[in-house]
């Protein structure tokens, strides 16, 4: 009979700021206005989510040096550790508190192929440049078409770089955008544990990508 492993899986918002920031494709912003801190609003409520999150994970007494960690937006690149800290001095509270894990002892793991993620961010490019209102609104339905597509395939990836990377005995944590279906996979191999956070929907709807 085929063990079971244990996988701990947070569905996360993802901040418009994050966005921005995704991985080693876009370049690096030091707009001061994008460092972390509670003058602004959407901010503030982006890191009420984390702190949340931060204190349900923390009440899980998880074994860190046995933990690996998947953070969609992370290619599979060599320098993730790199990529998160300058992501965390950009302000994201996604990678503050991936940096936090890994202090404790944590791994973070090349998570998603960068083809991928660059065929996407050419899609989003392509409709941003569109000029007039109907080549945008027939972008967009391509691009919505295409999105989803392109989003199957990233979680095919993540699920086999899941798959292909965790040791024996290690324990995976899973960071992943609301849109991605990736969990429904891992349900095939894992006893799939949630941590999720709400926000208001008022504040959820001004401030994220979803």
């Amino acid at each position: 009979m085929k063990d079971i492993r244990r996988l701990i899986y947070v569905p996360i918002l993802h901040a418009k700021e994050d966005s921005e920031h995704t991985a080693s494709i876009v370049p690096k912003n030091n707009n001061n206005d994008m460092k972390r801190g509670k003058n602004d609003k959407g901010l503030s409520a982006v890191d009420e989510m984390w702190e949340g999150i931060a204190a349900k994970i923390g009440g899980l007494n998880l074994p860190w040096k046995q933990t690996r960690i998947y953070q969609d937006g992370v290619p599979v690149c060599g320098n993730e550790l790199e990529l998160a800290r300058r992501l965390a001095d950009s302000g994201s509270p996604n990678f503050l508190f991936i940096l936090d894990l890994i202090k404790m002892g944590a791994t973070l793991e090349g998570t998603e192929s960068m083809d991928l993620l660059i065929s996407e961010y050419d899609l989003l490019n392509e409709l941003l440049m569109k000029n007039s209102a109907k080549d945008r609104e027939v972008t967009n339905e391509e691009y919505q078409t295409k999105s989803k597509e392109l989003l199957t395939l990233r979680d095919q990836f993540i699920l086999n770089r899941i798959n292909g990377t965790l040791q024996n005995g290690e324990l995976p944590i899973v960071f992943m955008g609301v849109m991605h279906r990736l969990d429904k996979m891992l349900e095939k191999d894992f006893l799939v544990s949630y941590v999720i956070y709400r926000l208001p929907f008022r504040s959820v709807g001004s401030i994220y990508n979803v």
